[in-house]
């Protein structure tokens, strides 16, 4: 296996320095775990307790079992032993090695030296987070090995917890001297804190057994908690994200805390009650496609000035959007006006030559007057609010 070829030179320098590692009895190897209904199998499921033996292994002392293979053993031979700590199921693989210990079972009360075997940890054989199996047996029925899964760096300081699969949480800092072997040290001082959650690390180098370090860009998926950090994520936009409050961009922000979250997609699902997003200064929407606001009942947008659009010089629009209702019935009386002058018109009767149109002058005079009064409801149908350009 990959894991085992990449430390091969650990065993190698183990047996130059000549020491041979012994075990007491309180070393046990896992050759079965019960993790689900049907696993191992439905009958040692049932038989240790159902759903309250999750966890439980089935071991053989290390010394008896060194030549045998986990798959040529029946779990029926083998002891029990459940895990010590109740909130913590980090279980280990077939194959691994545990530390086992004496303690208080369920019957304890009822008399003397009434104990069970629970185990503690894995013994850390590889010093590796994905698997310390020392064979090649298999690991399980569904657990696959990567040999591209590697330790993650440790700057002095850090706590890191590491999955098997690529995943991890650093609680790390600021480290000036190590700004060549990390991304959030080219700002801020030593001890700053940052706290990094991610899932799916990609492994730069694939040719040497090195331990890996975080690289924003190239995560499959990842959280980033920062303190005064500069952040080298480029986003799928990375022009003047907007032209008129011209923000930071997101890769030269730092010396003020950040919460970045980076994935292919990103979702926000309020289950009972409303989202709501707040901002000291500006709210930034950008992308390369669509923005779709959809809504059930209604879309409203409250402000003293919405402006559509921006201007070629890079002004805000000033032209005002006209008011619907009132723009319709200044129409509608411009229209009835016009329509009254025409009803007018079409009855006048031609009088003898040389004399004056009455009628017809009578209904100009109408007409004009109307319009003149339609002219001083114009600038009402103006938005105080709305502008585009």
């Amino acid at each position: 296996m990959r894991v085992r070829e990449n430390l091969s030179s650990i065993v190698s320098s183990i047996g130059k320095k000549g020491s041979t590692p012994s075990f007491n009895s309180q070393i046990g190897k896992v050759y079965g775990i019960i993790t689900t209904e049907n696993t191992p199998t439905k009958e040692l499921f049932n038989a240790n307790g159902g759903y309250n033996g999750i966890g439980t292994i089935f071991y053989l002392d290390y010394n008896s079992s060194k030549n045998l293979s986990t798959l040529a053993v029946n779990l029926n031979t083998c002891k029990v032993a459940k895990p010590f700590h109740s909130s913590n199921q980090n279980y280990p693989l077939v194959g691994e090695l545990v530390e086992l210990i004496d303690a208080p079972s369920p019957s304890s009360q009822e008399g003397n030296n009434l104990s069970q075997k629970y185990y503690k940890g894995v013994i850390n054989v590889w010093n590796n987070s994905q698997q310390n199996s020392p064979t090649d047996d298999s690991l399980g029925k569904t657990f696959k090995e990567n040999g591209d899964i590697r330790n993650l760096i440790s700057f002095e300081g850090d706590r890191i917890y590491q999955g098997r699969k690529g995943n991890g949480l650093r609680f790390g800092s600021t480290v000036k001297s190590k700004l060549n072997l990390n991304e959030w040290s080219k700002v801020g001082n030593d001890g700053d804190p940052i706290t990094i959650l991610v899932n799916g690390y990609v492994t730069t180098d694939l040719k040497n057994i090195a331990p890996n370090v975080e690289e924003i860009n190239k995560e499959l998926s990842s959280i980033y908690l920062t303190s005064t950090q500069q952040l080298p994520l480029i986003p799928d936009r990375n022009d003047i994200l907007n032209p008129l409050t011209k923000p930071t961009q997101v890769n030269l922000y730092f010396d003020k805390s950040q919460l970045l979250f980076n994935a292919d997609r990103l979702v926000l699902n309020s289950k009972k009650d409303e989202v709501m997003i707040f901002a000291k200064t500006n709210i930034e929407l950008s992308t390369n496609n669509i923005i779709n606001l959809n809504a059930g009942e209604r879309t409203h947008l409250n402000s003293p000035k919405n402006h559509i659009g921006t201007n070629s010089d890079g002004t805000l629009p000033t032209e005002p959007l006209l008011l619907g209702n009132k723009t319709i019935s200044l129409l509608a009386d411009l229209m009835l006006a016009i329509g009254q002058f025409g009803s007018d018109a079409s009855s006048v009767v031609t009088p003898p030559a040389g004399s004056p149109l009455v009628d017809i002058n009578t209904a100009g005079v109408k007409l004009a007057s109307s319009i003149k009064n339609l002219m001083g409801k114009l600038e009402k149908i103006k938005s105080q609010q709305n502008y585009t350009s």
